[in-house]
């Protein structure tokens, strides 16, 4: 790395817990850019930047060694930290950062507009894809974020829209999923009776 503070850095990586009792951890990758968990790269963990000197696949997941983390209690003390690294121009490809489609626009392949991405869900890597959280009209559902169903388009300014092309129901009608309104004191107690 050189020398990049944090908020040029991007998250491609969480560490989940230490594995066995020589400092490697569990990685669940957030990246799919080839060469970034590779032996010889630095990453930023926590406020240390780090070397990875072992990398491995392990059921969907990552073990990762780096330089300095020698035994559990160290490895341990990684757990939840984000693994962060430099961007990757990947303007020429069709990836895009979970950033950048937090604020996109959600739209059906039939022209019809279905809100805002709100966040990303990150689903254990046995699922195959993560969730996508959208709002519309104050009211928020989930978007399975599968190559199936979703193409990200990026127009002339770069703007990113996401084209979706959905199973019958998981659009239509009323959203399953509402934020109850923070003023309505009533809403806690309709939503927890079932009420909707």
């Amino acid at each position: 790395m050189t020398g990049s503070g944090p908020a040029e850095l991007v998250v491609v990586g969480r560490v989940v817990k230490a594995h066995g009792i020589r400092g490697e951890v569990v990685v669940h990758p957030l990246s799919d850019v080839p060469g970034r968990f590779d032996v010889g790269t630095s990453v930023r963990v926590g406020d240390h930047v780090r070397t990875i000197v072992a990398s491995r696949p392990h059921q969907g997941r990552l073990l990762l060694a780096f330089d300095g983390i020698l035994g559990r209690d160290e490895a341990e003390r990684l757990r939840g930290r984000d693994v962060l690294a430099e961007p990757v121009d990947v303007s020429d490809s069709d990836t895009f950062y979970a950033h950048e489609l937090v604020g996109a626009e959600v739209e059906h392949v039939d022209g019809r507009h279905l809100g805002v991405v709100t966040a990303l869900i990150e689903l254990p890597p046995a699922a195959g894809y993560d969730l996508l959280e959208v709002e519309r009209d104050g009211s928020v559902w989930l978007l399975p974020c599968a190559e199936e169903l979703v193409e990200a388009v990026e127009d002339e300014a770069g703007a990113v829209t996401l084209v979706v092309d959905p199973p019958e129901g998981l659009v239509d009608g009323e959203p399953d999923v509402a934020r109850p309104d923070p003023d309505d004191g009533d809403a806690s107690a309709a939503a927890s009776s079932g009420d909707r």
